[in-house]
């Protein structure tokens, strides 16, 4: 995969302006003409501040996924929608928390789609009622405080995954990968790690027959306790194929 910097040139580079040009705010008029330039570097600079990424101007993985761009001759094949629903701030920006989970899915072919997100403005009582979700973590939901929080707001489509952010779990975990039947979700707690949501997306798309659930392999997204990593996480190809698998991961 070609890293783009300052001095390069070429049509990536052309594509990255294009990308710039189309979803920056205020937009930087960049000439689309495949030079590496100081604006461009300043372009880039900005949309990684804007996206919860480190602002040094280059054009690497993160940047690239967060751009929507794939990695170099490999086209995104698939894509995954993800709506966004909260009642809690979360420790890591939201910008970040997307913009990592788009660079663990983008180097298989998986384009991660922002579908849409609201906080969910719950009742005084409610709020309060869910700042703590008690309960069990079950692939399947039926009742209870985690069926509570996954009912709240706008029917998500069922061709997407819910993503509930909450301040707590009762239990000693960062996030749900269970949901309701037919409504594809989970839920994550404020101290989440940039790739917790990664993580979560992925046991919904494993699904509940997928063995195994976790591995202990700290460089694996499925690794069983959500910590801080060295380096980006990635599958195993018996994982990119059950996902690849999912009527939730659709072929583009």
């Amino acid at each position: 995969m070609a890293v783009l910097h300052r001095g390069s040139s070429g049509p990536e580079v052309i594509t990255v302006q294009r990308e710039l040009n189309r979803q920056s705010f205020p937009r930087p008029n960049l000439a689309e003409d495949g030079m590496f330039g100081p604006r461009t570097e300043l372009a880039v600079k900005t949309f990684q501040r804007s996206n919860g990424l480190v602002p040094d101007g280059i054009v690497g993985p993160m940047t690239r996924a967060a751009l929507g761009i794939p990695d170099t001759g490999r086209p995104f094949t698939h894509r995954v929608r993800l709506q966004f629903r909260s009642i809690s701030l979360t420790d890591v920006s939201f910008n970040t928390i997307l913009a990592h989970t788009q660079a663990v899915y983008a180097p298989y072919g998986i384009k991660i789609e922002f579908g849409g997100g609201m906080s969910l403005g719950l009742d005084s009582v409610v709020a309060q009622r869910l700042t703590q979700i008690d309960g069990s973590c079950e692939w399947t939901i039926t009742g209870g405080e985690y069926a509570e929080i996954l009912g709240q707001g706008p029917q998500i489509p069922a061709s997407d995954i819910g993503v509930f952010f909450v301040d707590r779990f009762s239990e000693s975990i960062n996030g749900c990968g269970g949901h309701m039947a037919n409504r594809p979700a989970c839920i994550v707690a404020r101290a989440g790690t940039q790739y917790c949501t990664a993580h979560e997306v992925a046991h919904v798309l494993l699904g509940s027959s997928f063995s195994p659930a976790h591995i202990d392999d700290i460089g694996n997204v499925m690794h069983s306790v959500d910590l801080q990593r060295p380096r980006m996480p990635g599958f195993t190809v018996e994982q990119l194929n059950r996902i690849k698998q999912s009527p939730l991961c659709v072929a583009i």
